[in-house]
């Protein structure tokens, strides 16, 4: 299936000096299978190692003999020449998979990547941890993050290249009747699904909506056991209780993440290593708080109020337990649990598009889900899948924050634009 990621991967293969590919993601985006795919298509061959199957590898990476790095340089070499003696460098693209495991190997790789300036490198890892690496060497890896598929990618894998042309015209010329209902039922259907590429796959060959459900529990049960693997007795009991909290974080009023949800007797200074925990492997993502919408609008974080999201809207609603209905619209698949599905799949859609987004409340009076950094001022983000009083929350925000010239809405509507206000549908988030 096809990936957004490929135009980066593309357009890294083009460069002359070609820097170490580091492709990082939680269990279950689609790493591998992107990675070998794009391989397939750009590179004569490709030698795949899966790490925690060879264990030759993963002591050289690891340095599991205290040897030089000199001599751990050879020994790989040595392997790769008895294992793949006629391998041209230049032509193949070496695949290290599963080196989440090994934390430090990222060194040993920017060494031999100097040793070795024509061979083809990519690391892939089970984590969205930011390295110390990563600022040190910006001009050796080149670091991608994968996610979930979104909607614009669930509709390439559905073959709906005609409506995917007609939502990106449709700024100048609206959907017909029959191509919103078309997109209407794709957007139902992802809603339900969600974005995980292997959960898609499956659905989308036997067509089987018995299964979703099924295959969703079985890799939220494959999370709960990746938890506790990847940490102590205590932390992972901690990143347990944070991970089974979400659902009634999201589905309350105020989605503001908070510890009395966790554990009744729980503290920040507690819980605050297991929600990083979770950020690492990719499973939860924070939304910090806003407290001012002057730019650059990082540097008025509450670096102590933030929420907490989920991996994927579709694994969300497995959480919940909500039922795979194909009856459902668009709109009460929206309003399910308090606005908090929505504000998932918008979140993911968004934070795509856009990069970092933030929340911005004004005591108890106001609350904007979504702002983010736009050219000339803050940009707030209104959810209006039903009526209500939201646009006042925007009006709020203005009036304190007067450099901000534009507002947008989300909804089920077509593009428009009223007064400040953009209006984008849903479905049409990717084309923003």
């Amino acid at each position: 299936m096809y990936r957004n990621i490929i135009n980066d991967l593309a357009s890294w293969f083009q460069e002359p000096k070609r820097k170490i590919l580091d492709i990082k993601g939680a269990i279950g985006v689609g790493k591998t299978w992107t990675i070998r795919d794009f391989a397939t298509g750009f590179f004569d061959a490709q030698l795949y190692f899966d790490i925690p199957k060879q264990p030759k590898i993963a002591d050289i990476l690891s340095d599991k003999f205290g040897l030089s790095e000199e001599e751990r340089i050879q020994l790989l070499d040595t392997y790769l020449s008895e294992n793949a003696p006629d391998f041209v460098p230049e032509k193949t693209l070496l695949i290290f998979d599963g080196l989440q495991s090994i934390p430090n190997c990222a060194y040993f790789f920017y060494t031999y990547a100097k040793k070795h300036r024509n061979y083809n490198l990519c690391m892939i890892s089970d984590s969205m941890q930011i390295s110390e690496y990563e600022y040190h060497y910006v001009d050796v890896f080149r670091i991608l993050r994968m996610r979930p598929m979104s909607f614009e990618e669930y509709m390439i894998a559905n073959k709906a290249n005609p409506l995917i042309a007609a939502i990106e015209n449709h700024k100048s010329t609206p959907l017909n009747p029959v191509g919103l209902r078309s997109v209407t039922n794709m957007l139902r259907d992802y809603m339900l699904i969600g974005g995980m590429p292997g959960i898609v796959h499956a659905f989308l060959k036997n067509k089987d909506y018995d299964m979703i459900r099924p295959m969703q529990k079985e890799l939220l049960s494959g999370y709960d056991t990746l938890i506790k693997q990847s940490f102590s007795y205590a932390r992972a009991e901690r990143c347990r209780r944070i991970w089974r909290s979400i659902p009634k974080q999201l589905a309350h009023e105020n989605k503001k993440f908070m510890y009395r949800f966790v554990d009744e007797n729980a503290r920040a200074r507690e819980y605050r290593e297991a929600v990083q925990g979770l950020c690492d492997l990719g499973l939860v993502r924070m939304l910090p708080r806003l407290k001012d919408g002057t730019l650059p609008l990082e540097e008025h974080i509450d670096i102590k109020s933030f929420e907490l999201f989920c991996i994927d809207h579709g694994l969300l609603r497995a959480i919940y337990d909500l039922p795979i209905d194909r009856t459902l619209s668009p709109e009460q698949l929206f309003a399910e649990c308090n606005g908090g599905v929505a504000e998932q799949f918008i979140f993911e859609e968004l934070s795509a598009k856009v990069g970092y987004l933030y929340y911005w409340v004004s005591g108890a009076t106001a609350r904007v889900p979504f702002v983010y950094e736009g050219e000339q001022g803050a940009i707030p983000v209104d959810i209006r899948f039903s009526p209500n009083n939201k646009a006042q929350n925007i009006k709020t925000f203005c009036a304190k924050n007067p450099n901000t010239k534009i507002s947008l809405k989300i909804s089920l509507e077509p593009v428009s634009i009223h007064a400040s206000t953009l209006n984008i549908p849903a479905y049409g988030l990717w084309n923003m």
